[in-house]
């Protein structure tokens, strides 16, 4: 058997992006997501209680996605942001990743070093880290946009007993933001819904980061 986690990217950057989150989330079609800290704040919010509700009873992984300012220490950002994540929800994150796939190494060394302190898995970009993270580096479509052949064909590609990650980006379009992919985020939403029926005939688990 092949482990899979489908970690929704982008939690917090959109109301309507977090709704399709959410969706997938309570339907059992992914089991993992990461948070856009500096994006939402300690309002209360019904988005995050439904988030951490759904944390309580399915035991899904949220995790810190990382967002970075070249013009600013790295480090310090990092250790802002998990703080920040701790003081909103009241908890850790369950694993770690980087915003966009393309980054210097040091950036995310930076990344797996703060994994490795506190002692949480971190998104395989590449770069190997003392501390847990999927066999395969961390799988994304060729323009950043799922696409049915694309992900069938590197799943195919996973030895049995391996375990791996897919980054999407559900959600639909947004007048109101400003993503590079905001049309696409839609596309990336039906091909996580159509890849359920591939997983089970293909004797692929669905899991989370605490299932990792």
């Amino acid at each position: 058997m092949r482990k899979l986690i489908i970690n929704a990217d982008d939690f917090g950057i959109s109301r309507v992006f977090n709704e399709k989150i959410l969706e997938l989330l309570k339907r059992g079609f992914i089991k993992s997501t990461t948070v856009m800290i500096n994006r939402v704040t300690k309002e209360p919010d019904m988005q995050l209680e439904q988030l951490v509700k759904l944390n309580s009873c399915k035991r899904i992984s949220i995790g810190l996605h990382l967002e970075i300012d070249a013009e600013k220490p790295i480090r310090q950002q990092m250790e802002a942001q998990y703080q920040s994540f701790i003081s909103l929800f009241g908890f850790q994150p369950s694993h770690i990743d980087v915003h966009k796939l393309v980054h210097s190494k040091e950036v995310v060394e930076e990344a797996n070093s703060l994994a490795e302190r506190y002692r949480l898995p971190v998104r395989n970009h590449g770069i190997k880290a003392n501390t847990k993270q999927t066999d395969y580096p961390a799988f994304s479509c060729s323009d950043g946009v799922m696409k049915m052949g694309e992900v069938t064909g590197f799943l195919q590609s996973v030895k049995d007993g391996s375990s791996c990650e897919l980054i999407t980006h559900p959600g639909q379009y947004d007048p109101a933001s400003a993503s590079r992919i905001n049309r696409e985020r839609e596309q990336d939403y039906n091909v996580i819904v159509q890849l359920q029926d591939f997983l089970k005939a293909n004797d692929i688990q669905n899991i989370s980061y605490w299932e990792l």
